[in-house]
């Protein structure tokens, strides 16, 4: 594979004026899969292993929990840019997304059999070995990928792809949980990760498929690794908005991966859910589901006052729910634990469904795209990094001498604060209006 330089690889011959709807799908359809995984392996099937392996009762599974994920996001953090940028200078012949796409998905089918191969027992540092393995080979496709939507997707119809890409982010999120409802047990493993390995290759080829990605150019120069490594520093004065982006993205995460992390305990311990496995896939399961009309009624709203303005209220809202469980922590009742969870889950879905469409108004060179948009992905698991590993501490700490509920009180509190921070500064960020674009998702076929 030749590595040329980044602003020579690719023909300036811009992609389609339009792309159909079945376009769309197929283009945002290894999202699907990504998402099937990530929101239930880190969420769910991640700390419910290492409780198994430690004892559901053991005094320090959040801590050890919230190291092995930001472990894995800290790998995540590092191959997600680097992919990203190796993928904007290939110059393989049928794209240059393509290869890292292929490999990375072949990658995670082997990491995912590993991770299974934990049935409720072996070393927990050899388990978080196997899931930084999975870290890896998940990054090494995603950075690449976020560098193929907006190769293949006109400026226009930014907004359309990140709608329909939310949608795939729900629907995925959806279909995981089904897949662990229907067949995990913490014994039994294996049927489930066969089952998303099979949605992933049908993902890869779909989106392999329908995305016609621009012919490299003959002309090549020759790779300079520290010249590569240069190109990783975009000047803050050039880019603020870029950086505005990346800063409320990581603030808005922090809050989200120090909720989403410890679910499972705070259901169990402060809830006082005798199976929170079950409830929790259920709650995640309705809450994507009314995450997709909020999604279309986030689109609208973008469409008519701007998508800053839909990612400061959906801060807000996700910082009010934060509130919720920490009051819910001082009187625990799983009646109300319910419609908080999905008043969330259906904020957190609206935010998604601009998210793309953010990113991608502010990206500093079409030529750099997936370095840019790795660097964009740092935002979402850096996070998982500093979130779950300082909860997860605070949380055994305070549960040391205070008990589970003041301890979700405080890492919940903290969590608001990330909220109110992220919906505060995003209103930083200055783009020119893009009413005239359609944010819907009804298209041509």
């Amino acid at each position: 594979m030749t590595l040329p330089s980044p602003a020579q690889e690719v023909s300036v011959e811009p992609p389609d004026p339009r792309l159909s709807t079945l376009s769309h799908i197929q283009i945002a359809s290894l999202w699907f899969a990504l998402f099937a995984q990530w929101m239930t392996v880190v969420p769910v099937l991640v700390p419910a292993q290492v409780a198994e392996m430690l004892g559901r009762d053991a005094a320090v599974k959040e801590g050890v929990a919230g190291s092995v994920i930001a472990a894995g996001a800290f790998i995540a953090m590092l191959v997600a840019p680097l992919a990203g940028a190796l993928s904007d200078r290939c110059s393989a012949k049928h794209g240059r997304r393509r290869p890292f796409l292929v490999a990375g998905v072949f990658g995670t089918s082997v990491a995912l059999v590993w991770l299974a191969s934990f049935n409720g027992a072996g070393s927990v540092w050899l388990y978080t070995l196997a899931f930084l393995h999975l870290q890896f080979w998940w990054n090494w496709a995603a950075g690449p990928y976020a560098g193929l939507v907006p190769d293949v997707v006109p400026k226009q119809e930014a907004s359309r792809a990140s709608a329909w890409l939310n949608v795939m982010t729900v629907l995925g999120t959806i279909t995981g949980n089904v897949v662990l409802v229907a067949l995990y047990s913490p014994r039994r493993v294996y049927p489930a990760v066969a089952t998303f390995i099979a949605i992933m290759l049908l993902c890869l080829w779909l989106t392999i498929r329908g995305s016609r990605e621009p012919t490299p150019a003959g002309s090549r120069e020759r790779f300079e690794l520290f010249a590569f490594i240069r190109s990783f520093y975009l000047d803050p004065r050039v880019h603020r908005n870029f950086y505005w982006v990346l800063v409320t993205r990581l603030f808005g995460n922090m809050g989200i991966w120090s909720i989403f992390t410890f679910m499972l305990y705070y259901l169990q311990d402060v809830i006082g859910i005798r199976h929170p496995t079950t409830l929790l896939n259920a709650l995640l399961g309705v809450g994507v589901v009314l995450a997709i009309p909020a999604s279309l009624l986030g689109a609208r709203l973008a469409d008519r006052h701007g998508v800053v303005p839909v990612v400061r209220l959906t801060s807000w809202i996700m910082a009010g729910t934060a509130i919720g469980f920490v009051l819910l922590a001082l009187r625990p009742h799983v009646l109300l634990v319910i419609p908080v969870a999905l008043v969330f889950c259906a904020a957190y879905g609206t935010y998604q469904a601009v998210d793309w469409a953010l990113a991608l108004q502010v990206l500093p060179d079409d030529a750099s795209a997936g370095k840019d948009m790795g660097i964009w992905h740092v935002s979402m698991v850096l996070p998982q990094i500093l979130g779950p590993a300082a909860t997860g501490w605070m949380l055994s700490w305070v549960k040391g001498f205070a008990g589970a509920g003041p301890a979700y009180v405080a890492a919940f509190a903290v969590a608001a604060v990330w909220f109110v921070l992220a919906a505060w500064l995003v209103s930083r960020v200055r783009i020119a209006s893009l009413r005239h674009v359609s944010t819907g998702l009804v298209g041509r076929t």
